[in-house]
């Protein structure tokens, strides 16, 4: 497949639809912006990659950033780490930013997730479109940088091999380790992408997570859950399900996906 840079025009329509008047600087507070507003806006999920492998379509969906910003456009509808951290890539080259694609691992294993880094005067930050921290996590040789999103603790500590990332909340069943590795380009996360068809904690029931101004919603299967600073809630009853994602990830109707 070949990926193709967004259009400038583009750019702009995404950017207003992210809720910018104008286009953000390609500076460290217009990267703060750009990156809060995905995470309150563009949901990690995995809707769209259900659908390709229930009706085994010889592509997976959202891996092309236009593809991807037209579904969401359309839809709500996100990816996972392989097409939102692509998408996010290619709007930040587009905004001007000196942005990176970088193979990570969860759980410390093999590669199985993508990442987004960015260089701005000399210092690099880490942008993930699965973690949703709400804010870039500072990468400073020798230091540890933390960020806390109500409750949702994400911590960069360096590591012999290059960078460890932990990610924490009020529930204490929920902790994410994710080891940062080598760059990689498009090619490699389509790649990726594909070879996810067979192996994926994301092949087999609903999941999805969104920020929000005071917290973040995830959803597993047919549980969703509140993350906040003053704990965690959740829910499996289907009504009330329906009805938060309905409003959460307007106009993606999950509520009709969940009663099926």
């Amino acid at each position: 497949m070949t990926i193709k840079p967004l259009a400038p025009a583009r750019v702009d329509e995404i950017v207003g639809l992210l809720g910018f008047d104008a286009r953000p600087n390609a500076n460290l507070e217009g990267l703060d912006e750009v990156y809060r507003a995905w995470c309150r806006r563009v949901p990690f999920d995995n809707l769209r990659k259900l659908v390709a492998l229930h009706y085994d379509l010889p592509e997976m969906p959202g891996i092309d950033p236009a593809d991807f910003f037209a579904a969401w456009q359309l839809t709500g509808a996100g990816a996972t780490c392989w097409g939102t951290n692509n998408a996010l890539h290619a709007l930040l080259v587009g905004l001007g930013f000196d942005a990176r694609l970088h193979a990570a691992s969860m759980s410390d294993g093999d590669v199985n997730h993508a990442t987004t880094i960015v260089a701005i005067e000399d210092v690099s930050w880490l942008v993930d479109t699965a973690m949703h921290t709400d804010a870039p996590l500072a990468l400073v040789a020798g230091e540890t940088f933390s960020v806390d999103h109500a409750g949702h603790v994400a911590t960069a500590a360096p590591d012999p091999d290059g960078w460890i990332i932990e990610c924490t909340a009020p529930d204490p069943d929920f902790r994410v380790l994710c080891r940062v590795l080598d760059p990689m380009d498009h090619a490699m996360v389509d790649e990726a992408n594909e070879k996810s068809r067979t192996s994926s904690p994301f092949n087999d029931g609903i999941m999805a997570s969104i920020n929000d101004g005071s917290g973040r919603w995830r959803l597993r299967r047919r549980t969703l859950t509140r993350i906040e600073s003053s704990g965690t809630t959740g829910s499996s009853e289907e009504r009330r399900v329906g009805e938060e994602c309905g409003s959460r990830w307007s106009p993606y109707h999950y509520r009709k996906t969940l009663t099926r």
